[in-house]
């Protein structure tokens, strides 16, 4: 099938989209760009709602981003487009001949959280307070899907989700993780006011180690920021406190680091009290 060509960098489409390379035009958009054959191929088949594609018309559209989108529910915009184009909508220094525009979601935390707990009464999520790097974000989010995490809170304050390194850290993750981006002192006192409780990764006096905490019923596990940890405000809101012993030299731990052990650590105590 033949496509739509653009050519140049100022066609109106273009001027467009690279304003998505922005947060500021992500915003005022409702949208985000997607960059690479695999994460193109992990929105189309995760059903995200991907509104425009632009391939490289020299290098031809990936063979597995054309069959995911053959079997897409949604119409797709697809555009064939020089190597200037996708040049000038590309944040990494090779481009990779390929780039969707996908909306973002409109899934609301209140929503999803009444829904999901009339079904699951176990659930097990990730509160994130003012993580700033982008790398640890995605990393984080590849990993708590990996873990079978239910869903991420990410404080305001926080680095953009939509933010490209963060989107290409996720590897397809965030396509298939539910993720709410809102005020985490409000979030917390509605979960523990649901019976949620909130174990806070901290090095207090009565903190325990994670693999005595209980992660138990329904829990939110809150990693801080990566320079001055948890806020004091939500410090005021845990059930309990838990830290990961440091064997060697090193003060801390990388977030990410830290979330992963969190998480799987939870699942795996969750799966023993269910045998």
């Amino acid at each position: 099938m033949a496509h739509e060509m653009i050519t140049s960098v100022q066609n109106p489409l273009v001027k467009r989209l690279h304003q998505l390379l922005d947060r500021k035009g992500r915003e005022e958009q409702g949208r985000f760009l997607v960059e690479g054959a695999h994460l193109v191929q992990e929105a189309l088949k995760s059903g995200a709602e991907v509104t425009t594609i632009l391939y490289d018309h020299d290098r031809d559209m990936d063979p597995a981003c054309r069959r995911a989108l053959e079997s897409h529910p949604l119409d797709v915009h697809v555009v064939a487009a020089s190597s200037a184009v996708l040049g000038k909508l590309s944040e990494t220094k090779s481009p990779q001949g390929i780039v969707a525009e996908v909306k973002k979601t409109a899934a609301d935390w209140r929503t999803w959280l009444d829904q999901k707990g009339s079904a699951v009464g176990d659930l097990l999520v990730l509160f994130l307070d003012e993580i700033q790097d982008p790398g640890n974000l995605g990393t984080i989010l590849r990993t708590a899907e990996a873990a079978a995490i239910d869903a991420v809170v990410l404080g305001k304050g926080s680095v953009d989700v939509y933010n490209g390194k963060v989107v290409r850290a996720t590897m397809g993750a965030l396509f298939r993780l539910p993720v709410f981006t809102r005020s985490l002192s409000e979030t917390a006192s509605e979960w523990r006011a649901d019976g949620g409780r909130l174990l806070v990764s901290s090095l207090q006096k009565e903190s325990v180690s994670y693999d005595e905490a209980d992660y138990s019923k329904r829990t939110a596990i809150v990693i801080g920021n990566e320079g001055r940890g948890v806020s004091q405000e939500l410090m005021s809101e845990a059930d309990q406190f838990v830290h990961i012993p440091i064997c060697g030299q090193a003060e801390s731990l990388n977030a990410a680091v830290a979330a992963g052990i969190f998480v799987f650590e939870a699942q795996r105590k969750r799966k023993d009290r269910l045998r």
